[in-house]
């Protein structure tokens, strides 16, 4: 099976909103790719969010890393966070997708 991360911004965002993208994209991912896939989010990695920054952006780096595929939601080029996510993304030559 393969693993699919979702990157989307969430710094400066309402947590409960992102939180609902993120449920959002899982949705249009699994409508897309009838394959069966394990989806990862910031969420499922790190539930706890008032860890720092630099932990929560650590775990979420590890757990793009396992994955095969990365998908990032709109908006990810105005966040520094995805940024970082889409050149780690490229680097370790991951499959890339855009919902």
């Amino acid at each position: 099976m393969k693993r699919i991360y979702i990157s989307l911004p969430i710094s400066g965002y309402d947590l409960d909103e992102r939180k609902l993208c993120a449920i959002c994209a899982e949705k249009q991912i699994a409508d897309r790719y009838p394959n069966p896939l394990q989806v990862i989010t910031p969420f499922t990695v790190c539930p706890d969010s008032d860890k720092p920054y630099s932990y929560l952006m650590g775990k979420d780096i590890e757990a793009l890393l396992e994955c095969d595929i990365v998908c990032f939601c709109e908006g990810w080029q105005k966040s520094d966070g995805c940024m970082l996510e889409f050149a780690a993304a490229k680097i370790y030559k991951k499959e890339i997708r855009f919902v």
